[in-house]
C-alpha cells in the first residue's frame, strides 16, 4: 500500500460511506477493478469523490483514535466516532467476499493490533468516570451505543466466537486494563439507563409518545448487548479467573457495584404496559445474576475471600438482599397455578438467584442472614397446600418456566438508529433485535434444578461446621423454620395468592410434615445428575429433626383450639406461649442419632449412609396421586404414611411418652384429631364406584400382575370409564399399586390369602409387598422376565430383544441405562430402561411406528428418536425385554 489519504478525504469518505450497507459496498467494489469506489460527501453540487478502498481500511483504526484522542468536539465527536465504527464492521463483514479485505484487516499484524487498541482506548474514555453525572437523551444513548457497538467489533475483526477472543485478550499485555474499563463503561451504561427510567416520571407526567418508549427501549438493548458481551467472556474459565484476580473490579466492589446498579433498575408505572421494556430489564437481571456466579465459582481465588479483605462485605451484603428479594418474588410467582404469560424471553431469573443463594447460603459471612430472612420464605412455600406444593417442587411437568434468550446484536442497524433518531424530523421505529432463545435443558431439568437449588440451600443453612459456625448457629435454622410456621405466608411472600390458599394454622402440622416428606422423597429421584448424596442426607437429617418439633408446636394449638370450642369459646386458661425450641435433648429427637451439626456435614457423610439412600430409594416403587415422583417408603420414614391412615401414629412412634399426664392427655386429643382429619380424607380418596371396583377385581384374577403392564392399564382405564367415573391410567396404576400393598400387609400377617377389600390403603412397609410377590406365581407371558429382571438385574451394554404386548419381535438393542430418570421418567418406579435399538425387525416401518413414552423431548416414533439422539434411543418396559 503505498502513499496515505489526506486526513479530511478520510473524514468525509466516513461520513459518505458508513449508510451504505455490505452487500450495496460489495456491488460498488464489484463493479470497480481498481478496488475504488465513488462516494458523495454531502455537499450540493459536488462531484461524487472516488476512494481506494485498501488504503481507508488501512488508515481507518489508527484515525479514529487519533480523533478520540485529540478532538475537544464532544458533541460531534462521539457521533463521527460512532460512524467510523460502524462502517469499520462493515468493512469487517466483507471480508469473507474481498480476499484483499481479509489481507489488510485480518491477516496484517500491525492492523489487527491497532483495532484492538481503538477498542480498549474507547472502553477507558467511555468509563474512567464512574461518578453519577445528568446528560441528555442523545448523549446517553449514543454512549450506550457506543460502548456496545465498539465490544461487538471485535466479533468481526477477531472472530464471532467468544473462545477465540478470551485467548487473544488474555495475550494482550493491556488485557487488566480492558477489564477494569469494559466493566466501568458497562457500569455507566446502566448507570444512565437507570436515571433515565427514573427521571421521566418526573420530567414528563404526560403520557409518553412512542419516540420517548423507544429511545428507552433502544437504550435497554444497548445496556443489555454490552453486558451479554461481557458475560460471554466469562463463561470461560481462564477469563473469569483473570477477572476475579483484578483488584479494582473484585478487591474494590466494582463488579458488586455493577451487580447492585442492575439489580436497581426500578420499572416506574408509567412504564408498566411496554412489555418488551419489562422484559429487556429481566434479562439483564438474569445475566447479571449468572455473571456472579461464574466469578463467585472461580476457582483461582475465593470471591467473596477478596472481597471481604477489601472491606467490601457490606456492598456484598447488598447484592445478597437484591438476591433474596428475587427469589422471594420469583417463589411467589411459582406458587401460583397459573402464572400469567410473558410475551418476550425473561431470562432465568429465579434460577439465578438461586445459583447465587446456594453460594451465599455455604459461606460464613451470609449464612446467618439467609437463615434469619430466606427461611421464613421457605415456611410459607413450606405452607402451601400439599396439591400445590407437590406441582411447585415435586413434579417434573411445571405448569409454566422461565424462558432465557441471547440478543442477536446488529451493529450496523442499531448504529444507524441512533444516528438517525435524534435528527430525523419524525419518528423512527425502535430495531427490534432478533432473540436467540437458550434454554439448555427440557422442562422437567429445569424443575428438577429449581427443586435441587432449594434442597442445597437448605443443606447449607442446616449444615453445622464446629470449625466455621459459632455455637449460637447451632439449631437456628430449624428454629427459624418452625418459627416462620406461625406467621401469616402471604406476609412473607408477594401477596399474589389469597390467604385463604394457604393451609389454615390448626391443620398445618400435618400439612407441612406431608410437604416435607414428599420434597425428601422427590429428592431422592434427582441423585446424582441434579443433586449430590451428601445433600439429601443433611435434608434427611433436618426432616428428622423437625417432625417432633411440629408435633409438639402444633398439636398443643389444636388442642387448645377443640378445648376452646368445647367450653363455647372461653378462656382454657393455659398459657399461649412457648418455651424456645431445644434440639439437643433426648425428648426433642428420639430415633436421629445423626445430628446435624455430627454426621451431617457435607464433609462427614459416609459410606454406610450413601448405601442407606442407595436402599431406600431402590424400594421405594410405589406412586401417589398428584405427581409422579411422590410414592410412600418404609425404611427410616419421615412421615412417609402421610396418604396412610397412619399418621398420627407414625408421629408417636417418634416421640416419648411424657411422664406429665397433662402431656398425654393432650397427646391423645391431637392424635385423635388428626386421625379424625384423616378419615376424613380417605373417604374423599375413592376414586372408582363400586361397580368399577367389582369389574377390576374379576379383572385381577387373571392378571394379578397388571400394574406392570402399562398397556393394561391404559387399556382398563379406558374400560371403567366407559362405566362410572372417568379414571386416568395414573390413578388406576396408583389403585392397583396401593391395593397390592394392602395385600402385602395381609400377607405378612396372616399368610398369603386374598382380601376383597379394595379401599386402596397404602403400604406401611414396601419390603411387605416384596414378600408378597415372592408368594405369588407369574401368570402373563412376560411376568417370569420381569421377575428375572428385577432380581439379577439389567446390566448397561447387555444385548436384548425388544418385542411388544402380543410378545412379538420389534427389534434388537442394547441396554443403556437402568436406573435413575431419563427425561422425567423414573425409571426403577414405572420397570422401564433405555434402550439403543440398533437393528428393527423387517415388519415395522420404524419411521412411522410409535414408541412408548414418546414425548416432545425424545420423540414420538423411532424415526424422531434416531434423529433427536444420533441412534433409535427409546424407554422400554423391563417386561418386553428378551
Amino acid at each position: 500500500m503505498s502513499g496515505l489519504l489526506e486526513p479530511n478525504r478520510v473524514v468525509a469518505a466516513v461520513k459518505g460511506l458508513h449508510w451504505r450497507t455490505s452487500l450495496e459496498i460489495h456491488k460498488l467494489l464489484k463493479d470497480n477493478e481498481d478496488f475504488c469506489i465513488s462516494y458523495n460527501d454531502g455537499e450540493e453540487g459536488a462531484e461524487p469523490e472516488k476512494i481506494d478502498v485498501e488504503k481507508l481500511v488501512g488508515m481507518l483504526p489508527l484515525h479514529l483514535l487519533s480523533v478520540f484522542i485529540s478532538s475537544h468536539e464532544e458533541d460531534g465527536k462521539l457521533r463521527y466516532l460512532l460512524s467510523g465504527i460502524r462502517l469499520l464492521n462493515t468493512f469487517c463483514d466483507l471480508t469473507s467476499r474481498h480476499p484483499r479485505l481479509d489481507q489488510v484487516l485480518l491477516d496484517d499484524v500491525v492492523l489487527t493490533a491497532q483495532m484492538l487498541d481503538l477498542v480498549i482506548f474507547t472502553m477507558v474514555a467511555l468509563g474512567g468516570n464512574r461518578k453519577e453525572s445528568w446528560k441528555s437523551d442523545y448523549d446517553s444513548l449514543i454512549e450506550a451505543t457506543m460502548v456496545a457497538s465498539t465490544l461487538h467489533l471485535m466479533h468481526g475483526f477477531i472472530s464471532p466466537n467468544s473462545q477465540d477472543l478470551v485467548i487473544v485478550l488474555l495475550a494482550h499485555p493491556k488485557v487488566d486494563v480492558f477489564i477494569d474499563a469494559a466493566f466501568g463503561a458497562v457500569h455507566n451504561v446502566v448507570r444512565s439507563l437507570r436515571a433515565k427510567l427514573l427521571h421521566r416520571q418526573a420530567d414528563q407526567p404526560k403520557k409518553l409518545g412512542a419516540n420517548s418508549v423507544g429511545a428507552v427501549n433502544a437504550h435497554c438493548q444497548q445496556a443489555e448487548a454490552a453486558l451479554q458481551f461481557l458475560h460471554s467472556l466469562c463463561q470461560h474459565k481462564l477469563f473469569r479467573d483473570r477477572v476475579a484476580k483484578n483488584q479494582e473490579l473484585c478487591g474494590k466492589g466494582g463488579v458488586l457495584m455493577l451487580a447492585q446498579s442492575i439489580l436497581s433498575l426500578y420499572i416506574t408505572p408509567e412504564w408498566v404496559g411496554a412489555a418488551v421494556i419489562i422484559a429487556s430489564i429481566s434479562r439483564i437481571n438474569a445475566k447479571a445474576l449468572s455473571l456472579l456466579h461464574h466469578l463467585f465459582e472461580a476457582e483461582s481465588v475465593s470471591f467473596l475471600d477478596e472481597v471481604e479483605r477489601s472491606g467490601s462485605l457490606h456492598l456484598a451484603q447488598t447484592v445478597a438482599s437484591k438476591v433474596l428479594e428475587l427469589m422471594r418474588l420469583g417463589l411467589s410467582r411459582a406458587s401460583k397455578a397459573s402464572p400469567p404469560p410473558h410475551e418476550y424471553p425473561m431470562g432465568f431469573v429465579l434460577l439465578n438467584a438461586m445459583r447465587l443463594a446456594d453460594v451465599f447460603s455455604d459461606d460464613s459471612h451470609f449464612r446467618r442472614f439467609f437463615t434469619k430472612h430466606f427461611t421464613m420464605v421457605l415456611s410459607a412455600v413450606f405452607c402451601l397446600p400439599h396439591g400445590d406444593f407437590l406441582s411447585m417442587l415435586c413434579s417434573s411437568d411445571l405448569s409454566s418456566r422461565e424462558d432465557d434468550a441471547t440478543l442477536d446484536y446488529d451493529l450496523f442497524t442499531s448504529c444507524g438508529w441512533v444516528l438517525s433518531a435524534f435528527s430525523s424530523p419524525g419518528e423512527l421505529a425502535v430495531p427490534q433485535f432478533k432473540l436467540n432463545f437458550q434454554n439448555n435443558f427440557t422442562m422437567s431439568s429445569y424443575a428438577h434444578q429449581r427443586t435441587s437449588l432449594i434442597v442445597k440451600i437448605m443443606a447449607n443453612l442446616h449444615c453445622f461446621v464446629p470449625e466455621v459456625c459459632t455455637e449460637d448457629d447451632r439449631n437456628r435454622f430449624i428454629q427459624t423454620f418452625v418459627s416462620g410456621l406461625r406467621k401469616d405466608p402471604t406476609s412473607i411472600l408477594v401477596n399474589l395468592l389469597p390467604s385463604s390458599t394457604y393451609t389454615p394454622e390448626a391443620q398445618r402440622g400435618t400439612s407441612v410434615c406431608k410437604n416435607i416428606s414428599s420434597l425428601l422423597h422427590h429428592a431422592e429421584f434427582l441423585i446424582p445428575n441434579a443433586l449430590n448424596v451428601e445433600d439429601l442426607m443433611i435434608l434427611r437429617v433436618f426432616c428428622q429433626q423437625l417432625e417432633p418439633l411440629i408435633r409438639s408446636e402444633f398439636e398443643e394449638s389444636q388442642a387448645e383450639v377443640k378445648d376452646n370450642q368445647g367450653a363455647g369459646g372461653s378462656s382454657s386458661g393455659k398459657q399461649l406461649g412457648k418455651e424456645p425450641l431445644n434440639l439437643n435433648n433426648d425428648e426433642a429427637s428420639e430415633d436421629s442419632d445423626v445430628r446435624a451439626e455430627g454426621a451431617a456435614t457435607k464433609q462427614g457423610v459416609n459410606n454406610e449412609e450413601m448405601e442407606t439412600a442407595e436402599r431406600s430409594k431402590e424400594s421405594d416403587n410405589l406412586e401417589t396421586s398428584g405427581s409422579e415422583t411422590s410414592s410412600n417408603r418404609g425404611g427410616k420414614g419421615l412421615v412417609d404414611q402421610a396418604e396412610d391412615g397412619d399418621l398420627a401414629r407414625t408421629f408417636t412412634k417418634r416421640l416419648k411418652v411424657s411422664a406429665s399426664s397433662r402431656e398425654a392427655k393432650e397427646d391423645e386429643r391431637a392424635e385423635a384429631s388428626l386421625l379424625l382429619e384423616k378419615q376424613r380424607t380417605k373417604r374423599k380418596r375413592s376414586i372408582m364406584s363400586d361397580d368399577q371396583m367389582a369389574m377390576m377385581e374379576k379383572a385381577l384374577v387373571d392378571e394379578p400382575d397388571m400394574q406392570r403392564n402399562s398397556a393394561w392399564i391404559r387399556t382398563w382405564a379406558d374400560k371403567l370409564s366407559l362405566q362410572g367415573p372417568e379414571v386416568t391410567s395414573a390413578q388406576l396404576k396408583n389403585w392397583l399399586n396401593n391395593r397390592k400393598a394392602k395385600l402385602a400387609r395381609a400377607a405378612s400377617k396372616q399368610g398369603p390369602s386374598r382380601d376383597n377389600n379394595s379401599s386402596g390403603d397404602l403400604p406401611e412397609s414396601p419390603g411387605d409387598e416384596n414378600t408378597w410377590q415372592q408368594q405369588q406365581k407369574p401368570t402373563t407371558p412376560f411376568a417370569d422376565k420381569a421377575s428375572a429382571s428385577s432380581s439379577e438385574g439389567l446390566k448397561r451394554g447387555q444385548q436384548v430383544m425388544l418385542v411388544d404386548e402380543r410378545g412379538v419381535e420389534v427389534g434388537k438393542g442394547t441396554v443403556l441405562k437402568t436406573d435413575g430418570e431419563w427425561y422425567g421418567l423414573s425409571l426403577e418406579t414405572r420397570q422401564v430402561c433405555v434402550v439403543d435399538v440398533m437393528e428393527l425387525s423387517g415388519l415395522y416401518d420404524y419411521s412411522k411406528m410409535s414408541i412408548p413414552y414418546g414425548s416432545d423431548d425424545v420423540g414420538r416414533t423411532f424415526g424422531e428418536a434416531n434423529s433427536r439422539f444420533g441412534v433409535m434411543r427409546v424407554a422400554w418396559d423391563v417386561s418386553k425385554l428378551q
